[in-house]
């Protein structure tokens, strides 16, 4: 049980990695005529056994790899070569599917996470919010309270606004696997290394839209971004009376308005990653030569 919730999380990649020499039931002899004959569909094929060994979901290994241990064993009994040609282009798109499982499950994960643990900094920064002023004798009146509340439903917004701009960019895996940090899509690609690194990316991106939601409040609220103007400011929702019914409802449109501006801040996540991407890395990526008719994403 725990190693299977743990190859949900982590994957499946672990022990020791295979050659096609070392593979039981197949002639040493033979096996070198094969890569004499056909030396690009063996390369191809030592390269999709390796990856095998190392696919981030158990069941895919040992299915491809048994696929592909079949198809070779087969060729070098005396079978047409096609069979092994059909079973090198099945595995090169089952282990991509594996790749992009392990990117899309390692992402979830870390924008999950990100939301999971957005309500309980909440809580604590609101804790802080009313114990911090009382070591200095301050007291935290009614303004305060309302102030502090809009910038925690902004806040939160602007989590919610990230994760909805990742997921709209998630319908295609393969592109998931491009814009992920140092994923260039396929079978090469690590699965397991890829899934950790998109898992930091989920968490990632969900601190940036707390960072741009925070920013956006910081300047709608201290009055330097006069284009957006909250429906009742703390001054007008804070009187020596209990709040009338005009007042509750201005109460919640507030909020209402401080969590539609979070999320619109949040939703801006991709442009704040390119900004604080240093400028030689933009140049350093455009200067990989690309294969003939490939394009750049």
């Amino acid at each position: 049980m725990l190693r299977d919730v743990r190859e949900w999380f982590d994957g499946a990649a672990d022990g020791e990695i295979r050659a096609l020499e070392d593979v039981p039931g197949i002639d040493p002899e033979r096996l070198r005529e094969l890569w004499c004959a056909e030396p690009e569909l063996m390369l191809r094929l030592d390269g999709l056994h390796t990856a095998a060994q190392r696919a981030f979901e158990r069941r895919t290994r040992a299915a491809v790899t048994d696929e592909l241990l079949r198809a070779l064993r087969a060729v070098a009994r005396g079978a047409d070569v096609a069979r092994l040609e059909t079973a090198v282009a099945l595995a090169a798109t089952r282990l991509e599917a594996d790749t992009a499982t392990a990117g899309a499950r390692g992402l979830n994960t870390g924008l999950t996470c990100g939301i999971v643990i957005s309500p309980v900094i909440l809580l604590v920064v609101f804790a802080l919010g009313e114990w911090v002023p009382r070591l200095f004798g301050v007291g935290l009146g009614c303004q305060e309270r309302l102030a502090l509340a809009g910038a925690l439903v902004c806040f939160a917004g602007g989590a919610m606004g990230a994760v909805f701009s990742v997921i709209v960019r998630l319908r295609d895996p393969r592109q998931l696997i491009r814009d992920s940090p140092g994923g260039s899509g396929g079978p090469a690609a690590d699965p397991v290394q890829l899934s950790r690194a998109l898992r930091q990316e989920g968490w990632y991106r969900v601190v940036v839209g707390w960072f741009l939601a925070t920013a956006l409040y910081l300047l709608v609220a201290g009055g330097i971004l006069t284009l957006l103007t909250p429906p009742a400011t703390p001054a007008e929702l804070c009187g020596p009376g209990p709040l009338s019914a005009d007042g509750h409802g201005a109460l919640v449109r507030t909020w209402f308005f401080w969590a539609a501006i979070g999320f619109l801040a949040g939703l801006n996540e991709r442009w704040a990653r390119g900004l604080l991407r240093h400028p030689s890395a933009a140049a350093d990526e455009a200067a990989v030569p690309q294969p003939d008719g490939a394009r750049r994403p």
